[in-house]
């Protein structure tokens, strides 16, 4: 039975190392970020709020941001360490982690902070 929990919890371990790993290895470049956010409508989920949303990101860094309650316009920028921010009442910034199907996620600290998906060129809003 020990020797059960032992192999669990080392496998377990040696899993959590891995995903910590791939994840900092798989986060896009800066000019990745530029190619996939530029000129494109794609839907976003705040995961800490818990509310949905979709954003139009502009070339010239000017984006719209419409939720249920409210279109705003804002920017984006993608910062000296390939990270994507969002500048609506904060700058939020974090690294893009391709999950695969389109979906990527973004990463702040370690925390998987928004979900983006369904990327189409040009403003759809």
């Amino acid at each position: 039975m020990n020797n059960k929990i032992l192999t669990l919890l080392l496998a377990f371990s040696a899993s959590l190392l891995v995903t910590n790993g791939v994840v900092a290895d798989a986060a896009l470049s800066a000019e990745q970020v530029r190619a996939l956010f530029s000129g494109k409508t794609f839907d976003g989920h705040n995961e800490i709020k818990g509310k949905d949303f979709q954003v139009y990101s502009a070339a010239d860094g000017t984006m719209i941001h419409k939720n249920r309650k409210r279109t705003k316009e804002a920017s984006w920028e993608v910062d000296e360490d390939g990270q994507h921010c969002g500048i609506l009442k904060r700058k939020v910034c974090g690294k893009i982690v391709p999950v695969g199907d389109g979906i990527y996620h973004k990463m702040k600290d370690g925390e998987h902070t928004h979900t983006y998906k369904n990327f189409v060129e040009g403003n759809q809003l």
